[in-house]
């Protein structure tokens, strides 16, 4: 696959973490063949193919020409031409280790994980930390720690190379995907509680499953050294969470919690709507249907001028619609809790709140919430 100049330029840059004005911005010469090349289109899958091809551009720039050959020399991206421009898979901790400690200071690094399974919601996600860094960094490990007894760890969807081209077609430039074995050694033995949290309802349903989560983002991003990372507002409590972590371990990292994204007619998208039979995938929505039954009755409660509503009131109404459904087989929690603490409300005013909740619909566990303010 060839790729322009400008495109491979790019892309060493933000694989090798060199600052591009060393590269790019020292020579006017230089740019200015940079943007002849980049306009024709002339195409070539490596900084050291582009200096083959265009010797005479750059015989009166000596320096530019060494810069770009250290470049090509550190770069990861030294691969068959078909597979330019694929993230670059690093499967132990040491690797991207290295990879982090080569990229100046300068370098804001975007770090989205995951558990794999990558759905829309997971892509948003990478699309908003390639916009706004010069290098992608995704992870994709499934966490044993955050599941508990009975849970679905076994049989958890993993498809890395479905997930790697997914993310690469995005702009992802590196995905780190370690085993159960390089995260947690035989002999660990240390984890992050953050305390609170089991008492909240999702917390009581999935007991040591905050821990869990706790442990494992501190861990990457220990490891990975993120600038921003970025989160799904679907998992409720875990971004609570997370950004308290941050907070209290004084991690430097900027945590980006991003919208939730659903499908058409309203599903949360989440790796284990797979699990969905045909039927129960088109009764699904009237889990997002409850969410907006109880937005309905704030908004027109702060329309009337109230200056609160009894949190009860949206608990009802969220349960109402779910017991509609006969494939509702159980309603695990409606809960209705402060934005930053996740801990329950009895009056809602203009500040808002969280009202989320966890089901099983036939056999599949869905959890949603809204933000209502």
């Amino acid at each position: 696959m060839a790729m322009t100049i400008k495109s491979t330029c790019q892309r060493l840059y933000r694989t090798t973490g060199v600052a591009r004005r060393g590269v790019t911005l020292h020579n006017h010469h230089f740019q200015r063949s940079f943007e002849e090349f980049s306009c024709v289109g002339r195409g070539c899958a490596s900084i050291s193919r582009f200096l083959s091809d265009s010797q005479q551009s750059l015989s009166s720039d000596r320096k530019t020409r060494n810069d770009l050959l250290n470049i090509a020399r550190m770069s990861t991206l030294a691969k068959p031409e078909d597979d330019v421009g694929r993230a670059i898979i690093h499967p132990t901790i040491e690797s991207i280790r290295s990879l982090r400690k080569s990229f100046d200071n300068s370098i804001s690094v975007g770090f989205v994980p995951t558990m794999g399974a990558l759905h829309e919601g997971h892509l948003s996600l990478a699309r908003a930390a390639r916009s706004e860094n010069d290098v992608v960094i995704a992870s994709v490990f499934v966490n044993p720690t955050q599941f508990g007894e009975g849970e679905d760890l076994d049989k958890y969807p993993r498809q890395l190379e479905r997930d790697v081209d997914l993310l690469s077609e995005i702009g992802v430039d590196h995905v780190f995907a370690p085993s159960s074995d390089m995260m947690y050694g035989k002999n660990h033995a240390t984890y992050v509680s953050p305390e609170g949290f089991d008492q909240t309802r999702e917390g009581t349903a999935r007991p040591g499953h905050f821990r869990g989560v706790a442990t494992v983002v501190t861990k990457l991003f220990n490891i990975v050294q993120p600038t921003n990372a970025y989160f799904g507002q679907k998992d409720a409590v875990q971004c609570v969470v997370i950004r308290r972590i941050v907070d209290d371990l004084d991690m430097d990292v900027n945590v980006q919690i991003m919208d939730t994204v659903r499908e058409e007619d309203g599903l949360a998208m989440s790796s284990r709507n797979a699990y969905l039979s045909p039927e129960e995938r088109e009764k699904a929505p009237i889990v997002f249907k409850s969410l907006c039954a109880a937005r309905e009755v704030f908004d027109s409660r702060l329309a009337r001028g109230m200056e609160e509503l009894d949190a009860n009131d949206l608990h009802e109404v969220v349960e109402e619609v779910l017991k509609s459904e006969p494939l509702i087989k159980e309603i695990q929690y409606v809960a209705i809790d402060d934005l930053e603490t996740m801990q329950p409300l009895v009056k809602v005013g203009s500040a808002g709140c969280v009202v989320s909740l966890a089901c099983i619909l036939g056999s599949v566990r869905l959890i949603d919430n809204i933000v209502l303010r």
